[in-house]
């Protein structure tokens, strides 16, 4: 009998998932940049001072909503896959620093308060869930971590013996099966960790205004935390971020282009959505500026 729930309607590649993310994002932008944050001379926003303005700014901006879910999904996929995780992270950092000065000019030219961009946000996500991966080698027996092991890291070997050390050798083929304690206080452990490291992501991503904030890094993290049961964790990632904010119900689009992700990569460029990010958002306010003067 068919999986019905676990067979996609189509088959799609990172490639393709990517380029309609980028898309949807780069509409999205526009949507904001031009009719919500453009003001006419009378310092009324271009949304209300033109015909269907209103309704423009509503479709844009719902199609946008596509994007995010889209780049928090393969994040944990990098994650997951790349060769060394400190450089990921660093580029991360990067281009994170790189977009923050376009990112506040073209959505808060006046603001007082502290903002960051995107990328900020998709780093908070990614250390949470590189502390939490940790934390699973120290914690848990291989079966029972949230996402197969696709290469051996040398920290990950490394806590493994410093766990085998402190718990004893769980890889051991005589080891009791079912519950035991030690298989217990292991599992608590491991949630006790997580649960705190993404409090901590959360409250760092609203100090310091991340976009998508505590809503984005715990939609990372329910990706990466029901990793091997997919259906489930866009379901679920799905309502966190609409609890979130309820205009983010319309982001089930991405959510259902990640359920069609057929798990290859497809021929892509590692740095192209990072430069596209900040060199966007500065275009877009340099042809603002110039038309609006702000």
């Amino acid at each position: 009998m068919t999986d019905y729930l676990n067979v996609p309607p189509i088959s799609l590649n990172g490639k393709t998932i990517k380029i309609v993310a980028i898309i949807t994002m780069f509409i999205d932008h526009f949507t904001c940049c031009f009719l919500e944050v453009a003001t006419t001379a009378e310092g009324i926003s271009v949304m209300y001072a033109i015909p269907y303005g209103y309704q423009l700014d509503r479709l844009g901006r719902t199609i946008g909503r596509c994007a995010f879910p889209v780049f928090c999904f393969m994040l944990v996929e990098g994650f997951i896959h790349t060769r060394s995780r400190a450089k990921y992270g660093l580029r991360l950092l990067i281009f994170a620093a790189i977009s923050e000065v376009p990112f506040c000019l073209i959505f808060f030219p006046d603001s007082p308060n502290r903002h960051a961009d995107t990328i900020f946000t998709l780093l908070i996500g990614y250390l949470v869930i590189w502390g939490t991966d940790v934390a699973a080698s120290f914690f848990l027996e291989e079966k029972y971590r949230p996402t197969q092991e696709y290469r051996e890291h040398k920290e990950t070997k490394a806590i493994r013996e410093v766990s085998r050390k402190v718990f004893g050798d769980l890889d051991a083929e005589d080891r009791p099966q079912g519950f035991t304690l030690e298989r217990g206080l292991r599992h608590v452990g491991f949630l006790a960790v997580s649960i705190a490291l993404l409090f901590a992501g959360s409250y760092i991503a609203k100090y310091f205004g991340c976009d998508y904030s505590y809503g984005g890094v715990g939609t990372i993290m329910l990706l990466y935390y029901f990793y091997r049961i997919r259906p489930f964790s866009l379901l679920v990632a799905w309502i966190w971020l609409s609890v979130y904010n309820q205009n983010e119900l319309m982001a089930i689009t991405g959510f259902w282009l990640i359920y069609c992700y057929n798990g290859e990569r497809g021929k892509q460029s590692k740095y192209f959505f990072y430069v596209f990010y900040p060199l966007h958002l500065m275009v877009l306010y340099l042809i603002r500026k110039s038309i609006f003067g702000m």
